[in-house]
């Protein structure tokens, strides 16, 4: 009967680099892509939602350190939208991307 809530951590604009989502920020998140990063598992067990969308400048999303990534593709067309859940144990990293809009 009852769900749970948070706040999305706003990750602001990632437009270079990398971007390792940090858990201790939250279990929900959210990005701007402004340009090429790669998105990279984090080390600590955990499960997390990182919602990134595509800016005007986006550029190409790499992944680094995921056991596996299954799901849709990243684009770089502006407005596009994404809902990343990643989920790290303590072997295993999985990213699922699921594009949604």
């Amino acid at each position: 009967t009852a769900g749970i809530t948070a706040t999305s951590k706003n990750k602001g604009t990632q437009s270079s680099g990398t971007l390792t989502p940090d858990p201790l920020e939250g279990n929900i998140q959210h990005v701007i892509n402004g340009g090429a990063f790669t998105l990279a598992a984090n080390s600590t067990p955990h499960t997390l939602i990182l919602q990134i969308t595509n800016g005007g400048s986006s550029g190409t999303i790499t992944t680094s350190g995921f056991s596996k990534v299954n799901g849709d593709s990243f684009d770089t067309t502006s407005t596009s939208a994404f809902e990343c859940v990643i989920r790290k144990t303590n072997s295993y990293s999985l990213l699922t991307i699921t594009k949604i809009a």
